[in-house]
C-alpha cells in the first residue's frame, strides 16, 4: 500500500542512500526521506575519500576532481615533512555531485525519494512503526537514522546521541598558489591540540578548515592571515562551521531501529571523517536489517558488529586527541626534527600507514616517542 515499506531510511546523504540502496538490493521496499530539497547542496566536507572506499563500495568515479597522492605535513615553526606514494591513495571530490550520484542510483535500484520532508515524529514497536513528516506520514517494518550530526530524533526512536562533539569550519577560496597536494598544519596558534588543511579543489581553489573542540570562525580566520599569509580576497562571512560526532554512541538499536554513519558516532576521531566508517557501517546495517526482517534474527547484532569492527579504532584516536592537546608548539617541533633526522625510522613508519585505519601508525609512534614527550606523565 501507498506510504508503506520494508524501511524507512531518514537522511538521504551518502551513507543514508547507500544503505538504501543496499536494502533495495536485496529485495525490500524502500522509502528514503530528507529535509533538504536539494541533496549535497552546503555540505561542510573537505571531501578527501580513500581510495580503499572507491573500490569497496564501487564509488562514482566521475565526481573525483583531483587524485592524492602526497601530503605536505608543517610545524608550527615551519618545519615540512612529505609523505608521497607511487599510486593515488585517496580522491578529493565535488560532494554535490558524489551525494547526488549515490541518490539517483538508489532511485534506480527502487528506492522511492522524498525530499522537503522533515520527519517530525517517530512513533510505534517493530513491524508497526509509524514516520510523521511535514506533509505526510510513513508506516515501516524498521527505521534507518542516517541524519548526520542532527539528533533531534534520537530520543523519540529510544537511541542515544554521540557523547561528544567536534567543530569543523571551513571555506572555499582562491588561494595565491595552486596546491597540487594535501597540506596538513599543526599550530597552538590557530588549531591547539588539532590542525588545520589546505584541500586542492578546482582549479586555483582550495578548501580550507580547521578540526577543533571549540566552535567559532577565528580560529579559521587566523589560520588564513597569519599562517598561510592569505589578507586578500577572502570573505568571513563564506566561512561556514559544523558539529562533528566525536566517539561512538552507547545505544544505536532499539527494537527494528538502527543509526547508522555519523548519528552514531562512527566518524574517524583522529581526522573527523565519516564517509569510510559510515559506508562500512551501512553494509553492515543493511545485512543485518535485512535478515531480521525476512528471517526474525535480532537486529542487536548489528550493534556488535560495527563496534567490534570501529570502537578499538574510535578510542585510539580519542586518546591521541588527548595526548595532541597536551603537546607544546617545541614538543611537536621536536617530533618533526627527529623524524627529518631518523629516515631509517620512516622508513619502519611507512608500511603501517593506512589512509582509513590509523591505529597502527598511532600505537608504533606512541611507542617510539614515548619517552622523547614524557607521555607517562602526562
Amino acid at each position: 500500500m501507498k506510504g508503506r515499506f520494508d524501511v524507512v531510511v531518514i537522511g538521504a546523504g551518502p551513507v543514508g542512500s547507500h544503505t538504501a540502496y543496499q536494502l533495495a538490493d536485496r529485495g525490500l521496499n524502500i522509502c528514503l526521506i530528507d529535509k533538504k530539497k536539494k541533496i549535497g547542496a552546503g555540505s561542510i566536507c573537505a571531501g578527501v575519500i580513500g581510495k580503499e572506499a572507491f573500490e569497496r563500495y564501487d564509488l562514482p568515479s566521475d565526481t573525483v576532481l583531483r587524485s592524492i597522492n602526497s601530503v605536505s605535513f608543517f610545524s608550527p615553526f615551519g618545519q615540512r615533512l612529505e609523505y608521497e606514494q607511487e599510486d593515488f591513495f585517496a580522491f578529493v571530490v565535488d560532494r554535490d555531485l558524489f551525494d547526488n550520484k549515490l541518490l539517483l542510483k538508489a532511485k534506480k535500484r527502487g528506492v522511492e525519494v522524498f525530499l522537503d520532508e522533515k520527519v517530525r515524529d517517530i512513533s510505534g514497536v517493530p513491524y508497526f512503526y509509524s514516520v510523521k513528516s511535514t506533509r505526510q506520514t510513513f508506516q515501516a517494518k524498521a527505521i534507518v537514522i542516517a541524519t548526520g550530526f542532527d539528533c533531534r530524533l534520537h530520543e523519540k526512536a529510544g537511541l542515544t546521541t554521540p557523547p561528544q562533539y567536534l567543530y569543523g569550519s571551513q571555506v572555499e577560496m582562491t588561494v595565491p598558489h595552486s596546491p597540487s597536494k594535501l597540506e596538513i598544519h599543526i599550530g597552538r596558534d590557530f588549531a591547539p591540540g588539532s590542525f588545520g588543511w589546505l584541500v586542492p579543489f578546482r582549479k586555483g581553489q582550495a578548501k580550507i578548515g580547521l578540526l577543533l573542540t571549540q566552535r567559532g570562525k577565528k580560529w579559521l580566520k587566523k589560520f588564513i592571515e597569519h599562517r598561510l599569509g592569505i589578507n586578500r580576497g577572502f570573505d568571513e562571512n563564506k566561512i561556514q562551521v559544523k558539529p562533528i560526532a566525536f566517539g561512538p554512541v552507547k545505544k544505536s538499536v532499539n527494537g527494528n531501529i538502527l543509526s547508522v554513519g555519523e548519528a552514531a558516532g562512527q566518524v574517524k576521531t583522529t581526522t573527523g571523517g565519516g564517509i569510510f566508517y559510515g559506508l562500512l557501517c551501512s553494509e553492515i546495517a543493511a545485512e543485518k536489517l535485512a535478515q531480521t526482517l525476512k528471517d526474525g534474527f535480532s537486529l542487536n547484532d548489528y550493534e556488535i558488529t560495527w563496534r567490534s569492527a570501529l570502537v578499538s579504532e574510535l578510542d585510539i584516536g580519542r586518546n591521541l586527541r588527548l595526548i595532541a592537546a597536551r603537546l607544546s608548539d617545541q614538543e611537536v617541533e621536536n617530533l618533526f626534527s627527529f623524524v627529518k633526522q631518523n629516515r631509517f625510522w620512516v622508513e619502519l613508519l611507512v608500511p603501517r600507514i593506512n589512509f582509513d585505519y590509523h591505529s597502527n601508525v598511532i600505537f608504533f609512534c606512541m611507542k617510539s616517542f614515548g619517552q622523547l614527550l614524557g607521555l607517562n606523565n602526562k
